[in-house]
Order: C-alpha cells, then sequence, then structure tokens
C-alpha cells in the first residue's frame, strides 16, 4: 500500500513498430518485449524458442576439463567417489542430479552422497565432512553449491589424500581454493559466457562434461532438468539466459517427471500445468524443510528414490517437518518484530536482531519478514556451536547486502552469500562493534530510492486489452523469474462492479470484479492481504498495479489480476 510506483522509461516508438511488424503482435505486447531488451526479430526468436542448441558448451568453463579428467580417472581406477552438497534446495537438488548422473557410470559401492549437518557442522565444507570421507575410503569429493571459499578445508583434505572438485556459483574472495578443479563461472577468469547459474546449474554443467565421454542417451540426461529447474526457481537466479532455456526445458521434464520423489511432492491435478510459481511456493518449502528443522539428507535421499514405500516414509516426515517449521517461523518472526520495536530500531538503516534460542534453520525466512516488514537489510542471529553466532542476511531492493558485509568481514568466521542474501558466522564477543560497523556502512552506502518499497511498472492498460490475444502472449513470456518478471501493469480510475467479498482465516483478503467495457464481462481482481482495505474499495474509485495471473481447477482455466499495490483517488 505504500510502494512508490516507478514506471520504465518509454521504449523507442520505431523500435516497438519495427518488432511489432516483424512479429506480428499488437504495439503493446511489442512495447512489454521491448521493455524487456527484446527489440529485434533475432533476440525474440531466442527468447520464445530456447532450445538445447542455445545451451553453452561446458567447457568454456575454467578447469572442466581438468574435473572431467580426474572423475573418469576416479571410475578408471575403482575410487569411491563423494557427491557433497549443501542443505538447501539448490545444494540438495545439485547433489541429486549429480548423484543420479553418476549413478548411470559408477558402481553403487563406489559411489555416495554427503549433506552436512546445519546444526552441527553449519554451511560449506566440514571438517566432519571430509573425515567421514577418509574414515569411508572415498578419494574424491565434488563439492557442489558450496566450496568457492573453503581454502582452509581444501587444504585440510589434502592432508587426508582426499581430493577436491568444487562446482559453486557464489561469488568467489581474493583466493581460490587449491583444489583439482573449482567450477564457478563467478571467477574472474571463467570465461564461461552465462555467469549466474544456480549451484545445481554448475553441476548439470559438469554433467555435460562429462557425456563426452560416458554417452548417456541425451534423452536420460535431459531428464534430470526436472531438478534444475526446482533449483532455479528456488535460489532465485536470473531466469536469463541459459537459465531460461533450462528452466523451459525443465519445466517441461518435471509436468511428466518420472522422479518418484518428486511424483510425490506434487499433486497430481497440479503436475501437468506446474510453473515456477507453484515450485517456489510449493515446492521448495517442503525440500528445504528437511534441511531447516532435521537434515538435508532427507531431501536428497527422496529425490534419488526408486522405492515407493521408502520414499512415501520421506515425504511424510517432510511434510510433519514442514508444518513444524512453519510454527517455528511464525513465533520467531513475532519474536523478532517485538525486539526491533523494544530495541528502537525503526530509525535506523538497518535491522539487526538476536535471539539465543532461535532455530538456524528458520532465521533466514525470519530476515525475510523484517525486510518486508521495515525495509531495511536485515540480519537474524541466533546462537551456532562452540560459542559462535550465526546470522542470515536479507536485503531490499538493489541494495548489494554482500558488499556492504564484506567491508565488515573482519569480524567474521565465516560469510559467504550474493548481493540480496548472505550467511555469515563471528565469535560472539565481536557482536556489538559488528552492529556498529554494519549500520555505519549502510548508511554511507545506501541510495535515497533503496529507503523506500517500490515497484516497478511496464506500462499503463486498459481494461479492454486484457484479451484472450494478451492472455496468450503473457502465457509465452514465461518461465517468470528476476530479470525476466511478469509484466506489472495499472489500470487506472476503475470501481468494483457490485461485488466484493473478504477471503481467508482472518478476512484479510479479498476479491472483487470490476467490468470490461467494451465486452460487459466482468474480471475478476484478487488482493492478498488488502482485506483491511474492503470498505476502501467499495466506497471509492482506485488506481491498481497488478499482474496477470491464472489459476487451474477441476480442469478449468481461469485468469485473474493479483493486485500488487493500490492507490484511492482522493475526493472520492
Amino acid at each position: 500500500m505504500s510502494q512508490k510506483w516507478i514506471y520504465k522509461t518509454e521504449p523507442d516508438e520505431e523500435t516497438v513498430d519495427g518488432l511489432s511488424s516483424s512479429l506480428g503482435f499488437g504495439t503493446f505486447e511489442s512495447k512489454l518485449l521491448v521493455l524487456r531488451g527484446i527489440d529485434n526479430y533475432q533476440k525474440a526468436r531466442e527468447f520464445f524458442k530456447p532450445n538445447v542448441q542455445d545451451i553453452h558448451n561446458p567447457f568454456l568453463m575454467a578447469d572442466m576439463q581438468k574435473a572431467v579428467e580426474r572423475i573418469a580417472t576416479a571410475i578408471e581406477n575403482g575410487e569411491k567417489i563423494m557427491v557433497y552438497g549443501d542443505y538447501d534446495v539448490d545444494g540438495t537438488t545439485a547433489v541429486a542430479l549429480t548423484y543420479l548422473y553418476l549413478r548411470k557410470i559408477v558402481q553403487k559401492k563406489y559411489l555416495d552422497f554427503y549433506i552436512p549437518d546445519r546444526n552441527s557442522e553449519g554451511y560449506g565444507i566440514s571438517t566432519e565432512g571430509i573425515d567421514y570421507a577418509q574414515e569411508n575410503g572415498f578419494s574424491l569429493i565434488i563439492a557442489l553449491d558450496c566450496g568457492i571459499k573453503a581454502i582452509d578445508m581444501i587444504n585440510y583434505a589434502k592432508e587426508k589424500d582426499i581430493d577436491f572438485i568444487i562446482c559453486d556459483h557464489h561469488l568467489p574472495g581474493d583466493e581460490i581454493p587449491d583444489a583439482v578443479a573449482v567450477l564457478d563461472p563467478k571467477r574472474t577468469d571463467c570465461r564461461y559466457p552465462f555467469k549466474e547459474l544456480s549451484g545445481c546449474g554448475v553441476g548439470f554443467k559438469l554433467c555435460q562434461g562429462l557425456n563426452t565421454i560416458y554417452k548417456i542417451p541425451e534423452t536420460e540426461l535431459f531428464e534430470l532438468t526436472d531438478l534444475l529447474a526446482i533449483s532455479i526457481a528456488a535460489d532465485i537466479v536470473s531466469m536469463t539466459g541459459e537459465n531460461r532455456v533450462l528452466a523451459k526445458m525443465g519445466l517441461k521434464v518435471l509436468r511428466k517427471t518420472r522422479n518418484l520423489g518428486l511424483r510425490l511432492l506434487i499433486p497430481d491435478d497440479k503436475l501437468s500445468h506446474f510453473e515456477i510459481s507453484n515450485i517456489v511456493f510449493e515446492i521448495a518449502p517442503k525440500i528445504n524443510a528437511a534441511g531447516r528443522i532435521s537434515h538435508g539428507k532427507a531431501a536428497v535421499e527422496l529425490m534419488v528414490s526408486d522405492n515407493l514405500k521408502h520414499a512415501q516414509q520421506i515425504v511424510g516426515d517432510i511434510m510433519n517437518l514442514n508444518d513444524e517449521r512453519r510454527e517455528l517461523d511464525m513465533n520467531s518472526t513475532l519474536s523478532a518484530l517485538n525486539q526491533v520495536i523494544e530495541s528502537q530500531q525503526q530509525t535506523k538503516y538497518s535491522t539487526i536482531v538476536y535471539h539465543p534460542e532461535w532455530n538456524k534453520g528458520v532465521i533466514g525466512i525470519v530476515a525475510s519478514r523484517l525486510t518486508e516488514t521495515y525495509y531495511k537489510p536485515t540480519l537474524v542471529f541466533t546462537d551456532g556451536n562452540n560459542g559462535e553466532m550465526v546470522a542470515s542476511a536479507r536485503s531490499v531492493s538493489d541494495f548489494d547486502v554482500h558488499e556492504a558485509l564484506d567491508l565488515c568481514s573482519e569480524y567474521f568466521l565465516k560469510f559467504g552469500g550474493h548481493h540480496a542474501a548472505a550467511g555469515l558466522s563471528m565469535e560472539k564477543e565481536k557482536f556489538e562493534d559488528f552492529k556498529i560497523k554494519f549500520e555505519k556502512t549502510v548508511a554511507e552506502k545506501i541510495k535515497e530510492h533503496q529507503k523506500e518499497p517500490s515497484i516497478t511498472i511496464d506500462s499503463d492498460v486498459d481494461l479492454d486489452e486484457i484479451n484472450r490475444d494478451f492472455i496468450n502472449f503473457h502465457r509465452k513470456l514465461g518461465p517468470f523469474g528476476p530479470q525476466n518478471m511478469k509484466p506489472n501493469l495499472v489500470l487506472r480510475n476503475q470501481k468494483i462492479a457490485g461485488y466484493l467479498k473478504t477471503m481467508g482465516k482472518d478476512n484479510n483478503h479479498l476479491k472483487f470484479y470490476i467490468k470490461q467495457e467494451s465486452t460487459g464481462r466482468n474480471v475478476e481482481c484478487v488482493g492478498f492481504k488488502l482485506g483491511q482495505f474492503a470498505d476502501d474499495f467499495r466506497n471509492k474509485s482506485f488506481d491498481i498495479a497488478f499482474t496477470l495471473e491464472e489459476n487451474h481447477w477441476k480442469g478449468n482455466v481461469t485468469h485473474y489480476l493479483n493486485i500488487r499495490d493500490v492507490k484511492f483517488l482522493e475526493g472520492e
């Protein structure tokens, strides 16, 4: 309700008209394409018809040849290989994908996977994981979605004659670990054309590289992209370039997936029309729940299982863990909100809260909730192991929280992430000094437009333009995600068409209709968390910013306008 509406710069009319002529789209649809950088026929072809030829050669990635050769040597010599990954959705899908591929070419007795315990080991490569590998005879570890800053851990493994191949997508530090191979498109010396792969995406590139030797049928290789699509959606990486190609392919596979665990997680009536948003809100939290509350190993076991009874048991456990996660999330969020008020942080540039008993698995969620409420770079701390503190950070708008934290890195034991989110650990005695420096850093770096929530608007629109042709065009713009979001459109001077009702447990949502003048058809509008403004909608004219949404119910497909923000008109 308090967002600033920032319109994208109007595109050049000649460019829009030229694109409209070459593609056969209307002027409005062509304008939306140009606004997202699709300003000629060739770009439009690549956007609307992505295919396997648009996927880059994996050997463009630095160290790919070394990685492939080391794994091939391990297979040839009968070495034991461990697939190691982070406990979140990106990490567990990366481990599952790589493990399932290797299982096609490696005997089961020479292959296993390992997920660190969030509570006892923390994020990234751990001494416990390396010790486990040594005790069980593993001489090669493939680390996924972690490891790019694990200098000491890789050296520790070398002392135990264990080789590492790192597959990561996080920002490297000044020094690259001394592993056999370090695959990370964000390395400054890496010429891989696309820099925004997920951790699972880097794992998939490794499998592609291996497949130049082992020649698994391409259909079997790309059947694994259902897991990749889940990682791309859950890790909120850019939905452009290669990610968009892989996500589109992966969604197609996911809708007909033969992965037993995924089929048990996704209701049959939803599977055929699953989209990125379904992954984000319905599947990712369930997969995440294992690593947040119990152990991420369960999520991988589910995604690689071929035993129905075992998979059903894991799904039952995960659903219970997800319920527990929801309760922990709610209670911790309420506690954190109270702490912000009691410590009078509302006037500061950042939000930093701490409680020793908050569960480490939900502090990232709590940080997101606080960011939504107070719209400031936020850190949520709780107790870790051995007297340490751990934190999850979340950011606002385009403020680079990773950069701000990097300027305070002298306080940290571990630190990693990206511009929108990060994680760290520190000694307790440094907490108060860190808070002072981080607040000062944010105050110096944050810009005015980053201090208030905003919504980027593509265009105003007439309700008559939301027709069947536009709905079909809109569907082709997907899959949606960062840098390819659903168009935010604005309708001006609207009134409800005689019907409005509140919904939800506490009547905090609402639904109403507005009338399309040319057809007389009523168009459904839904306002989540807008129930308190029901009387304003009934009695006033309003402008709404919205996205177009698709709803599937009992075989029927309907569309509605999802209200992202509203401005009630004065004097009404």
